[in-house]
């Protein structure tokens, strides 16, 4: 653990002061030229730095790590604007709300706000499903030009939960469905005794950015309310849309 949260600080201190040597960084960082050189080559191993040009002495940060910072922003920036709609969700429905964004063929959760039920869904933040997989994910994927849908259900789709449709064919009906509707329906798809129902984030029409859900126990969130809420969270989802749309 020590050597992480080394790892980090020097990494730290070449974002601050790139280009920077081995020399400069030990005297900063008041740490032992071995120590700090051990974490420079981990880092540099990885993708997170680089040597500034031929001067292979000093250290700048890689481009991987600029994208990373970047991507960081941009999520921040989505979530401050979807924020408010997400609130209203779950003053209205009291269950568990999740923003997720798409990435690499997946959905990665960057906001929850917890239902106040003492049974509940919860999902980590920072944790990823396939698109196929849960609700959120079939929301984005329905929004997807049909090149890119046909393209995404060639891979091998596994399952994540008892319910989760792996079929091509039957994933192709239900986004249709989820095109007309405008929402997308996960029954017990990324989690065993969980359901939710989400629509995607589109300022003015565009590419989804996001999307929202709502989510709960199966005893609660049932399909004959899955209609109500895919009302509730397309509504929220369509202003958080509009608050997007200068972007």
């Amino acid at each position: 653990m020590r050597s992480v949260k080394t790892a980090f600080q020097v990494l730290d201190a070449v974002a601050d002061h790139q280009p920077v040597g081995l020399s400069e960084l030990a005297r900063r960082l008041e740490m032992p030229k071995a120590t700090v050189q051990r974490s420079l080559a981990v880092l540099a191993e990885i993708g997170w730095i680089r040597a500034d040009g031929q001067d292979i002495t000093r250290w700048v940060l890689s481009e991987r790590a600029r994208i990373l910072a970047q991507r960081v922003g941009d999520y921040a920036r989505l979530r401050n604007a979807a924020l408010p709609s997400l609130a209203r969700l779950h003053a209205d429905t009291l269950e568990t709300i999740h923003l997720a964004v798409p990435e690499d063929d997946e959905v990665v959760l960057i906001e929850r706000l917890d239902s106040t039920h003492p049974v509940r869904a919860v999902r980590p933040i920072g944790s990823r499903l396939p698109l196929h997989a849960s609700s959120n994910g079939k929301a984005i994927l329905a929004c997807l030009p049909d090149e890119e849908v046909r393209a995404y259900l060639e891979h091998d789709l596994a399952a994540r939960a008892r319910n989760t449709k792996t079929d091509p064919d039957a994933l192709l009906v239900e986004l249709k469905l989820v095109r007309e509707r405008g929402y997308a329906v996960a029954d017990e798809e990324a989690a065993d005794g969980v359901a939710s129902v989400a629509a995607a984030i589109r300022p003015e029409g565009r590419r989804a950015v996001a999307a929202m859900s709502v989510s709960g126990p199966v005893t609660r969130i049932r399909p004959d309310i899955y209609q109500f809420y895919g009302e509730k969270v397309k509504a929220a989802a369509q202003t958080a849309g509009r608050e997007m749309a200068s972007w």
